[in-house]
């Protein structure tokens, strides 16, 4: 493997890790909302909650659903995730990997809206 690869992979995982922990801030901040009355957000759970719903009720894949997450980046010219694959194979290792490291970024930006908003629930405590 090159180093570009190399770097695609160590990206990837942190992406990984990124959408785990998000997930766990999200199950905390959810956890204390569920005795606070809700605050009107543009990161609300409730709104994101409502949207998952109805896209699981139209019958949407969680794969599409996930991969069409306002933190994640989808190409132009891909239309469905069969594709998306086929066309990061097209494109350089440079490109992957700005691309990578923007949603790394929107991941941090997540995790920070997520960790305000925690903060909010335990001064209010």
């Amino acid at each position: 493997m090159d180093t570009l690869q190399i770097q695609i992979k160590e990206l990837e995982g942190k992406m990984n890790r990124l959408y785990q922990l998000v997930e766990r801030i999200g199950e905390r901040v959810e956890t204390l909302s569920e005795n606070k009355s809700p605050v009107p957000n543009a990161y609300s759970l409730s709104s994101f909650d409502q949207y998952q719903s109805q896209k699981n009720s139209e019958g949407k894949d969680a794969a599409y659903s996930l991969s069409h997450h306002k933190d994640i980046l989808v190409d132009e010219t891909s239309s469905n995730i069969n594709s998306i694959s086929g066309s990061e194979r097209e494109l350089s290792p440079e490109i992957q990997i700005r691309r990578l490291t923007a949603q790394l970024t929107a991941a941090y930006n997540r995790i920070a809206a997520l960790e305000e908003q925690l903060l909010t629930y335990r001064i209010k405590s």
